[in-house]
């Protein structure tokens, strides 16, 4: 079971809550059969959440709302939406390749697996995340993988700087918001 749970305080701003956590280095395989790593995504601010295809519930809720986040920020070469599988074993570039045109993921949008400690590290040690894998082997699809519902938004720099709640309801229009915002700020 995978258990994301809140942001470390120690790396959040109280006052502002705008966070400053640079990401460590990654290289993972995308859905389009390419390699992405953190420096390719170096000088784009980016959208980042963490789901898997077989889930029934939130990962749903999530990747509709990336999409709505895609289709209200047209045209902007320099975003990039990145989801991360928890599920590496079952969730193969092909298998995230199709899950990507069932959501009409345009070309900034990369669907990422590969070893799953590498994913898990960059969870808890690069979005602050805490991930737990129970390894209880259970059946019921819903008792494997637990995760919360936020995405991150990471700057040009490679940096987090804000979470945002994709239970709220609002939560297309503020990420769009938020990006916007890294895009015309220096900080």
């Amino acid at each position: 079971m995978l258990i994301f749970n809140e942001v470390n305080n120690a790396q959040t701003n109280k006052k502002s809550g705008v966070i400053n956590r640079p990401l460590p280095n990654f290289s993972l395989s995308a859905h389009n059969g390419t390699t992405i790593s953190r420096a390719e995504l170096l000088g784009k601010v980016w959208v980042a959440n963490f789901i898997f295809t077989t889930c029934p519930g939130p990962c749903l809720q999530m990747t509709s709302e990336m999409r709505e986040v895609q289709n209200r920020l047209p045209g902007k070469a320099d975003v990039r939406f990145v989801s991360f599988t928890v599920n590496p074993a079952v969730d193969t570039p092909q298998v995230l390749a199709e899950y990507a045109a069932r959501f009409d993921a345009d070309s900034r949008w990369f669907f990422l697996t590969g070893d799953k400690q590498i994913i898990y590290d960059l969870a808890q040690k690069g979005f602050l995340f805490n991930a737990v894998d129970t390894g209880d082997g259970s059946k019921n699809i819903e008792h494997q993988f637990i995760h919360d519902t936020r995405f991150a938004i990471v700057d040009r720099a490679g940096v987090v700087r804000t979470y945002i709640d994709g239970d709220d309801k609002e939560a297309p229009a503020k990420i769009a918001a938020a990006v916007k915002h890294f895009l015309t700020s220096s900080n």
